[in-house]
């Protein structure tokens, strides 16, 4: 079979749009000439001649072009080739630290190192022992018995091979020749030789072979050091061709290595080879996705003359690759290479693109460029912090860094605030590649310093963004010195969150929560206690401490009412109301803390009642201390019950907590979750039951003593229960707020890809919420308009407005706010964030993942080969073409096809001028 496309181009000195335009404009001027000469009246002679003229001219003038017709003549079946270059940016590193044997080979393939420079007997001799290490590794997977001979066969014949270029390579070869003989040469020509006569003479041959694959792979460990040693020694003088050819590779990116493998070389390069035998396609990796950057056709035959620059922040071998062949047809034959280091961070494992390929007989071979040694280097991976913390607190987290450096190297780690150090550690490096350093410094200096810069104005700040650098030391030798640094950034919490715990008498468990929020810096806490002022039964009203709000638009400033064994008779007016507005409108939380004496079941027909998430029906259970607390499914994922990190520890740690000794028995009401249950005397019952309610959340603890939870380990459990529960119902501070708005966009910095979540609560003139408005989130980044977004609002949300941004890229964010029904001169609410690019560790891992490549390969049929031996690919690759791509130009100027016209357009003119009496 047969096809042939034909193409017309241009392939002369000149580039194709200066000869058209050139023929088109003295065309024109030939026209105009002719036409201004005494012509006959007759009207078609004074048209046609000027343009038999014109035409002639610009024939001429293209010719400077040179036209030509371009033959693609496709001769059999052409399999398909995908050849994709890994376009990360660790593609544009460099490798001295890779082997002198290596380099060299490099170096020869590429031109820029005569082959008789260095002797090669010992590098062939190597990499005929990892053909023969591949041959024994599939020998496992043979069929029948002559598949088997066959490979054992192959196999002798490679490691004989071996052992002649050990042999021509001379120097100190001859201890190590009988070294070898008995290591590889007599075993794998004793099991070439073998017949089957018995029935284990198959197995025991197998088992030899599997031992051999060990055998060679140490022996091509030995065969390289020895290459490396004759290599160092022939490179040590100071005029040595050697030398200089191996500091000109030392500063050859990856990327440049792959451009000169694929495009140059004489007669051409390897994508020239593959393009006359394969109907080939060239893609550039750039995260997920794969460019096609050439594909030889008619019309576009000609190679590129360079690779694209590398842009991609990520290492992607599998979701490009994957969806470039999904379309590939059942049937026809194709394989794939891929050209990369192997540091792959994003996406599926290639291991799983390997298998899909390796189903649609789709072989991978795969081309490992870099040093497969890990260059010494210090790097900052990353680093763990949280990402808000109190003002007053302590930043508190881990670096974590990569250490590949000699170990009893000491350098310095750093975390500063512009030139301003708040953190330092001299720190010495162990080699362990991979390790965690803790930090531990005050934000409160430079939070308050940032706060003091800001504007004033009438927008009033709950924190200040803080964006850290975190570096470590360049110390000598380090390889990447672009890898030495970091970021860090979090909010800085100024404002405090407020607390009001009531009580209508002295319990343990309020004295408690009293004393652990008020050691706490975040929190500011108003506790109330009826009876604990002389001559008062219940408690007093105010604007101050230890006082009830006396007026209701002071309780919209908490953001947690902790309400405890309260008697009804206790309020007076419109209290009870004051506290379901500030849950159901102003978005506030509640935690009702039951007790012996029922109190709460007085709240009937009240406006508080319909806040509870449960209805009282059975006499309390007591607890004969048998029992155990026992999470379910739900709480045990949610932050606020987790005291343990391990799921299955945490599990254990409630089960083994002090078990209240009673339990209200209240039932949860329909649209309730019940978090934490009891086997309490025999009988499951709830303790601790939640639900949402208008714009906030309410929870019921259906007993008083969690205090309890101390036992034998003081404040471990109990404390840190009750600060994750607060933090976790209690409304999230908004970022901004001014007269009008209140305003948060969730987290400080978000990665690629992420969505931003938008809250806003809205307020008219007067303080009163505002739910039947149209608001919406205007999105700008980096000072441009990018989206407007719709925010939608809950029933009964108290003037709350939610909604969500669509998939961020990275830049600078500025939310604000728009609204019908205020001016937008009045609000002046603005916040902001940041979206980073993902932190992959691009330039952390520098060397070459030789493993995971050689997977790749094994899993989808294909084979591994380094970039020095990649020539060899062409060969391997062979057997697969059934076909051939014939290329020819016809070049137009130089044939009839140009002539014959060009000299009839001025024998028509000759023959018209002569019938009309111009000659």
């Amino acid at each position: 079979m047969s096809s042939e496309q034909i193409s017309f181009r241009f392939a002369g000195d000149w580039p194709w749009w200066a000869g058209v335009g050139a023929a088109l404009v003295l065309g024109l001027v030939a026209w105009i000439l002719y036409r201004r000469d005494a012509l006959p009246p007759r009207r078609w002679v004074r048209w046609l001649l000027p343009s038999l003229r014109a035409l002639a001219v610009i024939m001429i003038v293209l010719m400077l072009s040179g036209p030509v017709l371009h033959h693609r003549k496709i001769i059999g079946q052409l399999p398909k080739l995908f050849l994709f270059v890994d376009g990360s940016r660790s593609m544009g590193l460099t490798d001295p630290s890779m082997g002198i044997g290596r380099k060299i080979l490099a170096l020869q393939r590429m031109r820029l190192l005569p082959s008789d420079a260095v002797r090669m007997e010992l590098p062939k001799a190597a990499e005929a022992l990892a053909d023969a290490q591949l041959l024994s590794e599939k020998s496992k997977d043979a069929g029948d018995d002559a598949v088997f001979k066959k490979l054992a066969s192959d196999l002798f014949v490679k490691i004989g091979a071996a052992r002649d270029l050990i042999t021509a390579g001379g120097g100190d070869n001859g201890d190590r020749l009988a070294r070898f003989n008995k290591d590889l040469y007599e075993p794998s020509k004793a099991v070439a030789e073998r017949e089957f006569k018995q029935i284990n003479d198959r197995t025991r041959s197998a088992e030899e072979l599997t031992k051999l694959a060990g055998v060679t792979r140490r022996w091509q460990d030995e065969l390289a050091d020895a290459f490396q040693k004759i290599g160092s020694d022939l490179a040590s003088g100071e005029n040595s061709v050697l030398r200089s050819a191996l500091e000109k590779f030392d500063a050859m990116p990856r990327a440049q290595r792959v451009q000169s493998l694929l495009l140059e070389g004489e007669p051409s390069g390897m994508l020239a080879k593959f393009a006359t035998n394969y109907d080939v396609q060239l893609l550039v990796l750039d995260g997920g996705k794969a460019d096609r950057i050439w594909q030889p056709s008619a019309k576009n035959p000609a190679l590129p003359l360079s690779l694209p620059k590398l842009i991609s922040e990520t290492t992607n071998l599998s979701t490009g690759v994957k969806n470039s062949v999904s379309d590939f047809a059942g049937g026809e034959r194709g394989a794939v290479i891929l050209f990369s280091d192997g540091q792959h961070n994003e996406g599926e494992a290639p291991g799983e693109m390997a298998k899909v390929l390796g189903a649609r007989q789709v072989p991978v071979f795969t081309v490992g460029f870099g040093s497969q040694l890990r260059p010494r280097d210090l790097a900052i991976v990353r680093t763990e912090a949280p990402d808000s913390v109190f003002y007053q607190d302590r930043v508190r987290g881990q670096i974590l860094l990569k250490d590949d450096m000699p170990a009893g190297m000491p350098f310095e780690l750093k975390i500063q605030d512009g030139d301003k150090v708040l953190w330092q550690q001299q720190v010495t490096s162990d080699g362990t590649q991979m390790r965690k350093v803790p930090f531990d410094f005050s934000i409160k200096e430079v939070a308050e310093s940032k706060l003091a810069a800001m504007p004033k104005g009438e927008m009033q700040l709950s924190g200040v963004p803080l964006d850290l650098k975190v570096s470590v030391s360049q110390i000598e030798g380090d390889r990447e010195p672009a890898n030495n640094s970091g970021s860090l950034r979090l909010r800085a919490v100024t404002q405090k969150r407020k607390v009001l715990i009531i009580d209508g008498r002295a319990r343990w468990e309020s004295r408690y929560l009293r004393n652990l929020f008020e050691r706490d810096e975040q929190w500011e806490v108003n506790a109330i206690v009826a009876g604990s002022k002389a001559g008062e039964n219940g408690f007093a009203r105010g604007a101050n401490a230890e006082e009830f709000p006396n007026d209701p638009a002071l309780l919209p400033g908490y953001d947690l009412i902790i309400f405890g064994e309260v008697p009804r008779n206790l309020w007076k007016g419109d209290e009870l109301q004051w506290i379901a507005d500030f849950v159901s409108k102003r978005g506030g939380a509640v935690v009702f803390i039951d007790g012996q004496r029922s109190t709460f079941k007085q709240y009937a027909g009240t406006p508080i009642l319909p806040l509870f998430p449960v209805e009282w029906s059975d006499a309390p259970v007591v607890s004969d201390g048998s029992g155990k607390m026992e999470l379910n499914e739900r709480s045990a994922g949610l932050a606020p019950f987790s005291l343990n990190p391990d799921k299955a520890q945490n599990k254990e740690t409630w089960s083994k907590l002090q078990l209240p000794h009673w339990f209200s028995g209240a039932v949860p009401l329909p649209g309730s979750e019940t978090l934490l249950a009891a086997d309490a005397g025999g009988k499951k019952v709830p303790a601790i039951v939640y639900r949402p309610f208008g714009a906030g959340k309410v929870l019921y603890h259906a007993f008083d003593e969690s205090w309890r939870w101390r036992f034998e380990v003081g404040d471990e459990f109990h404390v840190r229960y009750w600060n994750q529960i607060a933090n976790w119902i209690a409304e999230l501070p908004f970022a901004v707020r001014d007269k009008f708005v209140s305003l948060d966009a969730g987290a400080a910095t978000y990665r690629p890809g992420d969505s931003a979540d938008i809250r806003v609560r809205l307020r008219d003139g007067s303080g009163k919420p505002v739910s039947n408005a149209s608001v919406d989130a205007i999105l700008t980044r980096d000072g441009k308009k990018v989206a407007a977004i719709r925010l939608s609002s809950d029933d009964n949300a108290g003037g709350l407005f939610h909604g969500k941004t669509a998939e961020l890229e990275p830049g600078n964010y500025e939310v604000g706010i728009e609204s019908a029904g205020i001016p937008g001169s009045e609000l002046k609410a603005r916040t902001s964030f940041l979206v980073e690019p993902r932190d992959t560790g691009e330039l952390t891992l520098l060397n070459l993942n030789e493993e995971l490549l050689k997977q790749v390969s094994m899993i989808s049929g294909g084979q591994y080969v380094r970039e020095e031996n990649a020539g060899s690919l062409v060969e391997i690759l062979a057997p697969m073409s059934e076909g051939k791509v014939v290329e020819a130009e016809t070049v137009l100027w130089q044939s009839y096809w140009w002539f014959v016209p060009l000299i009839g357009l001025f024998t028509a003119e000759w023959i018209i001028r002569k019938r009309v009496g111009m000659l």
